[in-house]
């Protein structure tokens, strides 16, 4: 197994693509730390992980509280003794037209998908770092950043815009230690986040959340929305062996809507 005795950490692991992304590391060995703001939705993880006969602990953190960032990083000393892979993954959004963005809309999504994503990659890159044995980082941006037009709001693209030039600063800062930092540009994953997305939509527009679905769906070039997992193989592909030239990339994954 490729992370037999590894250590990953994976924050919004409480649901939806961390989920997938913690069972797939799970199955191939690794120590899981399952991070999450939900404390029930990361047991909940953690339990389909004790069903498989993983190692993992599951750990409550907003990730936009550098405090807890710091916290979790101890806690993972005392238990693993290291960090070798960060799927830097919480984030948050909700469907916003342009004109109704206001300053609160606006901070409250740059803490987590801005500031808490940079913290975490910041503070666990210093402790790759400080342990000598490189290591793996993947920050999960999205199509949003890159000029998906359908983007829950502007707030959110440019959070993750943000995102993937941390992820180009940050690879380009870190090589010399021998880590490694790429990003994943998920497009429409079926998800409990695309779930409350349709659902606002819905009664903002009157559309019935099947019609905007398919609406979205037709503009995907291959026909389908991700699933959690296909977004989880690639990131679970960025922190193996069979990546370690791979740094300073963003990779879409949508089907075919931003072919760049």
């Amino acid at each position: 197994m490729d992370f037999e005795g590894k250590t990953v950490v994976v924050t919004g692991a409480g649901s939806g693509i961390g989920r997938a992304a913690a069972r797939l590391f799970a199955l191939d060995g690794a120590n899981v730390v399952i991070a999450d703001i939900n404390k029930d939705s990361g047991l909940e993880t953690k339990r389909e992980l004790d069903d498989i006969g993983a190692s993992s602990i599951a750990l409550e953190l907003d990730v936009g509280n550098i405090e807890d960032i710091d916290k979790m990083i101890n806690k993972i000393d005392e238990t693993y003794s290291g960090i070798d892979v960060l799927f830097n993954n919480a984030g948050l959004t909700r469907h916003i037209n342009f004109m109704d963005i206001d300053e609160g809309h606006w901070d409250s999504i740059h803490r987590v998908n801005s500031k808490g994503a940079f913290f975490c990659m910041q503070k666990i890159a210093a402790f790759m770092v400080s342990n000598g044995n490189g290591g793996r980082i993947v920050n999960t941006a999205s199509i949003a950043g890159k000029g998906y037009r359908r983007s829950s709001n502007a707030a959110y693209a440019a959070s993750k815009g943000a995102v993937i030039a941390m992820t180009y600063s940050a690879a380009s800062s870190l090589a010399e230690f021998n880590i490694n930092v790429n990003a994943v540009c998920p497009g429409i994953v079926q998800t409990d986040m695309l779930s409350g997305i349709l659902s606002l939509r819905s009664d903002q527009t009157g559309l019935k959340e099947r019609e905007l679905k398919e609406m979205m769906l037709q503009e995907i070039p291959l026909g389908r929305a991700n699933e959690p997992e296909d977004i989880a193989n690639l990131v679970v592909f960025l922190s193996g062996p069979g990546s370690k030239n791979i740094t300073g990339q963003a990779f879409n994954v949508d089907g075919g809507i931003i072919m760049s």
